[in-house]
């Protein structure tokens, strides 16, 4: 071969290896240019849910909003798109008030919507949301089967004292496991999204300093996000309106929409319990034949009761105070949760209770029952 022919050949071959190279590069790009996308794949094992719209939706401005919609046929549904990042999304059925979470990456994730609960799987964040929702649940139904045996025993005349307290005793241990269960789980994902769908709910049962202690955890990405900021801002609240702490004031209308405060009674040389309740509240209902007899024994005594509403129809409250008989000071901006109350107390439930000493200072929180009387009588002499 001449070194005409060498050359001509060596020549074609490294064009041909360029066009294989260009050819190459032109996939890989391309494939690396096709947006990734998730499936939601969901099953329902309840015929009513069947025809119904179906609601993929995301919290935007603190509002869920719809991103996408199909109908449930054969018990199955189905969700195709694409995230830029993880995000959090929700399953709302047109006729269901409860909302699903899940946990979105481009990826195929499974929906599982029994009678008994909903189990989420296919990626690793959802994995572990599942896992700790069945944990948590198994803990609840602790919980269930004690209300079982104490209206089981109320019911046959067998209800002791004795056994009331240990129930209440055994209550106080699954609280205690729930709470910790909570705190283990957020502290190890504290900067994941599966932290992020349980956050709020956890730290509602925890007091401020284990909120501070999860918080110290946190990166600073995840602080800057709109739910922390508002954890953080619950902590500082709530340690404000601690034990040993002066009261908060709080003004609001009264029955006849004069506008009333907690300092025209707290601070003036009397015991004030505020006693945060709701007329649609059935706990609260029921407390209530507590507070009317430690009235009776104490109003003329240095002992006033401040009621605060969380009612949201003002002549259901009316009516609550009227049906109830209730003959201390009340108030409420008929807000619901959105009450000034719950914002300044930090109240995540109720019944909830404060007790101010004479200068005003909190002294007890959450009394209730027999610890409420207790209490007031080694006060008030």
């Amino acid at each position: 071969m001449d070194s005409f022919k060498i050359i001509n050949f060596i020549t074609r071959k490294i064009i041909m290896r360029k066009l294989l190279l260009l050819t190459f590069i032109a996939v890989a790009t391309l494939a690396c240019n096709e947006k990734k996308s998730y499936t939601i794949n969901g099953n329902v094992e309840t015929e009513d849910l069947n025809g119904q719209t179906v609601y993929l939706k995301k919290r935007i401005d603190k509002k869920l909003e719809s991103i996408d919609s199909t109908t449930v046929a054969d018990k199955k549904f189905k969700f195709v798109g694409n995230v830029a990042s993880t995000e959090i999304y929700y399953i709302v059925f047109a006729n269901a008030r409860q909302s699903h979470t899940v946990i979105v990456d481009n990826a195929a994730i499974n929906v599982n919507i029994g009678e008994n609960g909903v189990s989420v799987s296919g990626t690793e964040l959802n994995d572990i949301a599942t896992k700790f929702t069945k944990q948590q649940k198994e803990i609840s139904e602790k919980v269930n089967d004690i209300y079982e045996r104490y209206n089981k025993a109320k019911e046959d005349g067998t209800l002791t004292k004795e056994f009331e307290d240990s129930l209440d005793a055994e209550y106080e241990n699954i609280e205690k496991e729930y709470v910790d269960l909570g705190f283990t789980f957020l502290k190890e994902n504290i900067n994941n999204k599966a932290g992020e769908c349980f956050v709020q709910n956890i730290v509602s049962q925890m007091e401020a300093e284990k909120i501070e202690e999860l918080l110290s955890a946190a990166t600073e990405e995840t602080l800057n996000k709109d739910i922390f900021k508002d954890i953080a801002e619950r902590v500082q609240i709530a340690k404000a309106v601690a034990v040993g702490q002066p009261f908060v004031d709080l003004e609001m209308p009264n029955p006849q929409g004069e506008t009333v405060k907690l300092s025209d009674y707290a601070g003036k040389g009397k015991y004030v319990l505020v006693d945060f309740w709701a007329s649609w509240c059935g706990p609260c209902v029921e407390e209530m034949p507590t507070l009317i007899e430690v009235y009776a024994k104490y109003k003329n005594k240095n002992f006033e009761i401040v009621g605060v509403s969380f009612d949201r129809d003002k002549e259901k409250w009316l009516n609550g105070i009227q049906e109830l008989k209730l003959t201390w000071i009340q108030m409420s901006d008929v807000k619901y949760w959105q009450s000034e109350g719950a914002r300044l107390y930090n109240v995540r439930g109720i019944p909830h209770t404060v007790l101010i000493d004479p200068q005003g200072i909190i002294i007890e929180k959450n009394l209730r029952g027999d610890a409420l009387k207790n209490k007031l009588a080694e006060l008030i002499k």
